[in-house]
């Protein structure tokens, strides 16, 4: 189901969706400053979001010793982006050739983009949009991450790709000849744009590399399990397993 006004599906109950809500209010009004509410984010962290997070931190341990760069296919908020900056500066905070990339468009879906496998009134026209500007207020967001960690002042060249994947992504692999993929998020939900990505980047992964597909097995939006037996099962030599925390994330495993 999905709360009202709210564009993430959730399996919540609706006593649920009302202690989430009740929640909200108390992190609103809690009796803290910025500067404390700041510190203490884990009075008013949900355990399914707890569990995301943990799940992420599980993976990006999994590349700590393998070169390349974290990409982030529909990277929306962009918090993995913003995660994965902050896992690197804890795992290996001399490592500032970890790039990271997040793609969008940011304009959220087009209905004629929409694959009709996806039957669901939730995912047409402006879902996921995050508003005008917002590509840089994310590439602010980044810069502003990697300059309270170590070595702030070597960039490592951090990028926020905005535009449809099939012009942005083979100009992004151009612009960095020596592209490795050590990790990437696919999050796109369709099967055309994943299948795409996947097709662009598999020649550039190494053994060891990680894909992460958020919806690899959910029904309604069959297009990360589509692409991944079109393109992954049978021609790929790979292990898949799902997250311990957050079992919808499931992980490909280049061998």
């Amino acid at each position: 189901m999905l709360k009202s006004g709210s564009t993430s599906v959730t399996q919540s109950s609706e006593s649920q969706l009302d202690a989430r809500e009740h929640l909200w209010e108390e992190f609103q009004n809690a009796p803290l400053d910025d500067a404390e509410k700041e510190r203490n984010l884990g009075l008013f962290i949900r355990s399914p979001l707890l569990a995301r997070l943990l799940a992420i931190s599980d993976v990006y341990r999994e590349i700590v010793q393998i070169p390349g760069s974290v990409l982030d296919f529909g990277t929306w908020r962009g918090q993995n982006a913003v995660l994965c900056e902050n896992l690197r500066a804890i795992f290996e905070p001399f490592n500032k050739q970890r790039r990271i990339a997040a793609f969008d468009t940011f304009q959220g879906y087009k209905s004629h983009s929409v694959d009709a496998q996806v039957d669901n009134e939730n995912f047409r026209d402006g879902c996921y949009s995050t508003g005008e500007g917002y590509a840089d207020y994310l590439t602010r967001l980044l810069g502003l991450h990697e300059s309270i960690n170590a070595l702030p002042h070597v960039s490592s060249g951090h990028k926020v790709v905005a535009g449809d994947i099939k012009e942005t992504l083979p100009q992004f692999i151009e612009d960095n000849r020596n592209l490795l993929v050590a990790l990437a998020f696919f999050d796109m939900n369709l099967e055309g744009p994943t299948r795409f990505a996947l097709d662009q980047i598999l020649g550039r992964c190494v053994p060891g590399s990680v894909l992460v597909f958020f919806q690899l097995q959910r029904d309604f939006l069959p297009g990360e399990g589509y692409a991944y037996v079109a393109d992954v099962l049978g021609k790929v030599r790979h292990e898949l397993r799902r997250s311990v925390t957050y079992p919808s994330l499931c992980i490909v495993k280049i061998l």
